[in-house]
C-alpha cells in the first residue's frame, strides 16, 4: 500500500484529510478504514462489502475479505469520534468575516426498507409517507444529525451541508433520547462561544431533545411543532396588589390570536412572542396558512431565538432570506431559517439513490451502523476537501455526484498505474532472479 501514499497524488491528498478520523487506532485498523474510504469513494455503487472487496480492497491490499467483516462486526471505531472529526473540520472551513452567519444542526429519521429476516433490530415501522403504498415498512429506522455552515461562493453565501451521523433505533430504544445523544455530543466538539441552531420537525422538539436545548447555552432551537400546541400570551404587567402575580397571560389559538399582517409567497404569516409549556422563557411564534378560512392549513413554528437576538445587519439578512422584503426581514428571519432544514432532505435522497446506502449486508447492528457512518465520512469529504486543500479548490462549485466521479476516477487511475507498475517491477525481478540462478547452476555444473 505504501507506493499508494507515495506515487499516488489523489490518494496522498485524501490520506492527509482523513488522517484526523485514524488518531488513536492501531495501524492495521487505520489502514483498513483508510482502504475502505477509498472504496467507497471510487466505486460509483456499492451491492456488498464482498462487491468492493473484489472490485477495489483485492487489489491493492492482500488482507482477506473476513479482516474487513471483522472490522464492521467488532467496535474498533469509535462512531461518536467520527462526527467530532467532521464537526471540527466543517467548522474550520467557515471564513473569519462570515462567523455572524448561524450555523445549524438538522435532526431528522428516515426509513431503510430491507428484505431479510436476520437483520440486526429489524422491525415493522410506520411509514407517513407511504413509500411503498403502504402505511408501514419493514426494515430500519435512522436518527440522522447534519451540520451546515456557512461558506462563500462568487460573493455570496452558500450553505454547505455535511452528515455528522446515523445510529440505528432499536425496538426498545427512545427515538428522542438517541437524537439527543447525539446533539450533545456534536456540541462537545464545537469551540467555546459558537452558537448552533437545531431545526427539526414536528416530532422532536420535546423531550430529551428539548431538554439538550435548554442545558446548552450555546444551543438554539427553530422546530416546526403541532399547531395544538399551548400557548399562551405574555404575563401582565405586575399591578402592584396583593397576591401572586400572574405566571402567564390568557392561551392564545393560532386561528384567531395572530394578526396575518405578512405575506411570503403564496402564504400568509403572523407573528408574536408567547410562553408555552416546553419552554420557561419566552419564544418566538410564527404561523402560517394559506387561507385563514381553512383550519387544517395552520402551521405553527417556534423559535427559542427572538429575531433581535441574531445581531444581524440587513446585508447578512438580504444574504439568508433574500425573497423577503427589507422592511419584513427581521421579524420574518427565524421563519425563513427553517427552510435550511430541507438539506438534511437532500442528503437522504443522494445518499440512498447514489450513494448505496441501503446495499449493506452485514446483519450485525454494530456492521450496519459501521457501514452508513463511513457513507457519511466519504459524502463529507467530497463537500469538505476543496476548502481544505487548495489544489481541488475549483471543486467547489461543483455538485456532490460530479466531485465524486472525478475523485473516483482519479483514485482508479492511481490505483492501476501503481499495480501495473509494481506488477512489471516483479516480473522484472523474477526474470533476473532467473537468469542469475541458471547462471549459479551452470558454475556449478563446469566446477
Amino acid at each position: 500500500m505504501n507506493p499508494l501514499y507515495q506515487n499516488g497524488f489523489t490518494i496522498r491528498s485524501l490520506k492527509a484529510y482523513f488522517s484526523p478520523y485514524f488518531v488513536g487506532l492501531t495501524r492495521p485498523t487505520a489502514e483498513k478504514c483508510f482502504l475502505l474510504l477509498l472504496g467507497i469513494l471510487s466505486l460509483q455503487g456499492i451491492q456488498s462489502i464482498r462487491f468492493l472487496y473484489d472490485w477495489f480492497l483485492r487489489l491493492v491490499s492482500p488482507r482477506s475479505l473476513n479482516a474487513y467483516y471483522y472490522l464492521f462486526t467488532a467496535p474498533t471505531i469509535p462512531l461518536e469520534k467520527l462526527a467530532r472529526v467532521t464537526v471540527q473540520l466543517a467548522l474550520a472551513c467557515i471564513a473569519e468575516e462570515d462567523g455572524r452567519f448561524p450555523v445549524f444542526l438538522i435532526l431528522d429519521d428516515t426509513l431503510q426498507p430491507k428484505y431479510g429476516t436476520h437483520f440486526a433490530e429489524y422491525q415493522t415501522l410506520f411509514d407517513h409517507a407511504r413509500h411503498n403504498g403502504s402505511n408501514f415498512l419493514k426494515g430500519h429506522c435512522f436518527v440522522a444529525l447534519v451540520l451546515s455552515v456557512p461558506v462563500r461562493m462568487e460573493g455570496e453565501i452558500r450553505y454547505l451541508s455535511v452528515p455528522l451521523g446515523y445510529r440505528l433505533r432499536s425496538r426498545d430504544e427512545n427515538k428522542l433520547e438517541l437524537a439527543a445523544a447525539m446533539v450533545r455530543q456534536a456540541m462537545s466538539a464545537f469551540p467555546e462561544g459558537k452558537r448552533a441552531i437545531l431545526l427539526c420537525d414536528s416530532w422532536y422538539p420535546k423531550g430529551a431533545v428539548r431538554q439538550v436545548v435548554v442545558d446548552t447555552p450555546q444551543l438554539e432551537m427553530v422546530a416546526n411543532v403541532r399547531k395544538d400546541t399551548c400557548l399562551y400570551d405574555l404575563p401582565p404587567q405586575p399591578t402592584g396588589k396583593r397576591g401572586r402575580p400572574a405566571q402567564k397571560g390568557r392561551p392564545l389559538a393560532c386561528q384567531t390570536d395572530f394578526a396575518f399582517s405578512l405575506d411570503l409567497g403564496d402564504y400568509q404569516i403572523g407573528t408574536r412572542k408567547v410562553l408555552t409549556k416546553l419552554f420557561d422563557e419566552p419564544v418566538y411564534a410564527i404561523v402560517t396558512v394559506t387561507n385563514p378560512e381553512e383550519p387544517s392549513g395552520f402551521r405553527l413554528f417556534l423559535s427559542t431565538l427572538l429575531p433581535e437576538e441574531l445581531g444581524m445587519e440587513e446585508q447578512e439578512r438580504a444574504m439568508l432570506c433574500p425573497e423577503v422584503a427589507e422592511e419584513e426581514r427581521e421579524v420574518l428571519l427565524p421563519y425563513c431559517l427553517y427552510q435550511y432544514r430541507w438539506a438534511i432532505e437532500v442528503i437522504f435522497y443522494e445518499q440512498k439513490t447514489f450513494w448505496s446506502f441501503g446495499n449493506y449486508m452485514v446483519r450485525s447492528r454494530a456492521g450496519i451502523e459501521c457501514y452508513v457512518n463511513l457513507l457519511a465520512v466519504v459524502y463529507s469529504a467530497v463537500q469538505l476537501l476543496p476548502y481544505h486543500q487548495k489544489k481541488y479548490a475549483h471543486l467547489r462549485q461543483e455538485s456532490r455526484l460530479v466531485k465524486k466521479q472525478l475523485l473516483g476516477t482519479a483514485i482508479q487511475q492511481e490505483v492501476f498505474f501503481v499495480t501495473f507498475a509494481l506488477s512489471l517491477e516483479k516480473r522484472l525481478i523474477s526474470r533476473a532472479l532467473w537468469k542469475s540462478l541458471e547462471r549459479w547452476m551452470m558454475q556449478k555444473r563446469n566446477f
